[in-house]
């Protein structure tokens, strides 16, 4: 037969505070019988192994779990980075271009024809003044229409435009010599 002890002794055992070893009674981990309390002291030291093992094993899955997810966020960052250093490559290979400098190529196109369309009746006004019908008007508009969208026709697209633009938006020093590499400054 066990002998029957106080919060004290229980506390001392078990390396706890007396706080604490009422906290696991109340709980339901301990139990103890009277007031004032009285343990079994066999008992509640085997209780408190038990519960003690069995937090530890809680803990140890939950640490591999919060271990697991660590891995995977690592790896979900380091793919993430991974993949930003790709895209930097293409752009930095003119295999692909960011947003803002196809925004910038569009508007100067853009600008361009407008330029070209805007010039036109100051082209055509004398030749337009010495017309004697709407038709021959007419046909001197749709012939010099028709060479401004010609013109247009001929644009090509230029890697090197975007490569200077990406030069340019990075901070690098363009370079003179075709056959150096930019510089990062």
């Amino acid at each position: 037969m066990s002998e029957k002890v106080g919060v004290r002794r229980i506390a001392h055992a078990l390396g706890l505070t007396e706080r604490r070893v009422n906290q696991l009674v109340t709980e339901g981990v301990l139990s103890a019988e009277g007031k004032p309390a009285k343990y079994d002291f066999d008992e509640t030291i085997q209780a408190y192994i038990s519960f003690a093992v069995e937090n530890a094993k809680g803990r140890g899955a939950g640490d591999a779990e919060a271990e697991k997810k660590k891995l995977q966020a690592d790896a979900d960052y380091k793919r993430a980075k991974a993949d930003q250093e790709a895209l930097k490559l293409a752009e930095l290979e003119g295999r692909m271009h960011s947003a803002e400098d196809v925004e910038s190529a569009v508007t100067a196109l853009v600008y361009s024809v407008r330029s070209m369309l805007l010039a036109v009746p100051g082209r055509v006004a004398v030749d337009a003044a010495r017309c004697k019908t709407a038709q021959e008007i007419s046909a001197l508009l749709q012939a010099e229409m028709s060479q401004v969208l010609d013109s247009l026709s001929e644009y090509e697209y230029d890697p090197e435009v975007y490569a200077q633009m990406v030069r340019e938006r990075k901070g690098w020093i363009a370079s003179t010599d075709e056959d150096e590499e930019p510089s990062d400054t």
